[in-house]
């Protein structure tokens, strides 16, 4: 049961983290290399110019960043209040061996009364990759 639990919260945090990299999209054609810019001091200039070519899908990427990072931060604050006790025994467990049977069972009591907000941060995971489907679909339509 324990093993779900930690499972479950595993996956929940993976899907809230791949979140943000579906609400850029896929970026055109795939076959077709990025052009470079010639200016070196302009890493992320690709993003920065579809922001300009495609303002509302670029709110939408930046509404569904700000409504994770929202999910992220309760849920980090839920764990932290709920499972204080829990998460000083799981550092002090973990901070030499990662490996060691102790730190596994501490972090397995940190995943068991982390699993309630855990699950809420799935439900509010869900909610934001839903509301950033919907807004893309209504740039689609508006444009």
């Amino acid at each position: 049961m324990t093993t779900t639990r930690t499972i479950t919260a595993i996956l929940a945090l993976g899907a809230l983290l791949a979140v943000p990299a579906f609400a850029h999209g896929r970026g055109g054609n795939q076959n077709t290399p990025p052009s470079r810019p010639s200016a070196p001091s302009a890493p992320h200039s690709r993003g920065l110019l579809a922001q300009l070519l495609f303002p509302c899908e670029a709110s939408c990427a930046g509404d569904a960043k700000a409504c994770n990072d929202a999910a992220e931060s309760t849920a980090l604050t839920c764990v932290s209040g709920a499972c204080a006790s829990e998460v000083s025994a799981a550092q002090a467990a973990c901070a030499t061996d990662r490996m060691a049977t102790a730190c596994k069972t501490a972090v397995n009591a940190l995943a068991t009364c982390a699993d309630s907000c855990l699950g809420d941060l799935a439900t509010a995971a869900t909610a934001c990759r839903t509301t950033l489907s919907a807004c893309r679909t209504a740039c689609g339509s508006g444009q």
